[in-house]
């Protein structure tokens, strides 16, 4: 009897632990997914089962590593080249000699020696239309009602400013008529309103003055023709250029002015008008 239960005691045993390998071995195919996500997401393979040589990492910085003392070498290590080790070390100071240095403006060097090709500049003529301003004393001529009721001329003089054309000039400000002064001194203009002077330039002593069409037309008739005539053939002839002057309408020659027909189909000097 005794030799029966020994021999059925172990049999059971391993039925035993044979039913908690099958039960553990079920359990892992049912959930063996779910395991290996848990081990992947925690690295638990990685952490238990990496073999590491703490000696073997190298620092991250190589320049942490101490020098090992004089004539000894560091265990593990290669000695590196006398020369690209100092190179390196040199490096290492230079680049941190210029971090620590504080950025400065480069300035150029000044020499007292010449430049071997200076730069010469060279400056534009300037343009006509560029040039200063200048002035010239000039003579405008304007009309006098004499107590006898005669029309009389009279020079007015007068500071005109200029760039390039100073009978132009002068004529403009002929046109523009007599000042207030001139005027309580009873002088005034007889040149038709709203005339203007397109251009003019001269010849063999002979000044083209070119007037718009208002030129041509004077409310105070065959007497007021003359007056106008003088007062730009006398401002004109004032030049030491200009010995007569040609009147142009409109870039035209017209040969009477006025329907009363005063002759300026050729150039008038002074002596032409009558007095």
């Amino acid at each position: 009897m005794n030799k029966r239960r020994s021999r059925s005691g172990p049999s059971f045993g391993v039925l035993f632990w044979i039913a908690c390998i099958l039960l553990v071995v079920v359990l892992y195919l049912a959930s063996h997914e779910t395991i290996r996500n848990v081990l992947d997401e925690t690295n638990f393979v990685e952490v238990v089962f990496e073999d590491r040589d703490p000696e073997a990492e190298e620092p991250a910085d190589p320049r942490v590593v101490q020098d090992a003392p004089s004539g000894q070498q560091p265990t593990g290590e290669r000695a590196p080249d006398t020369d690209e080790h100092d190179r390196e070390r040199t490096g290492d100071a230079d680049a941190e000699a210029e971090a620590d240095e504080p950025e400065r403006d480069e300035e150029p060097l000044h020499t007292d020696e010449p430049d071997a090709t200076p730069t010469v500049v060279v400056e534009a003529p300037p343009e006509r239309g560029d040039e200063p301003p200048r002035s010239i004393s000039a003579s405008l001529y304007f009309i006098r009602v004499s107590d006898d009721g005669r029309i009389l001329t009279e020079a007015v003089t007068r500071d005109v400013r200029y760039t390039s054309s100073p009978l132009s000039r002068s004529i403009d400000a002929l046109i523009g008529g007599p000042t207030t002064d001139d005027i309580n001194h009873g002088l005034l203009s007889l040149v038709p309103p709203g005339t203007v002077l397109e251009s003019a330039w001269i010849e063999d002593g002979v000044a083209y003055l070119d007037f718009n069409e208002q030129f041509r037309f004077n409310p105070m008739g065959l007497e007021g023709y003359l007056a106008q005539l003088k007062q730009v053939v006398l401002t004109a002839t004032d030049f030491p250029t200009v010995d007569r002057v040609q009147i142009l309408v409109e870039r035209e020659r017209i040969d009477y002015l006025g329907g009363d027909g005063v002759y300026i189909g050729a150039p008038l000097a002074a002596a032409d008008l009558p007095v």
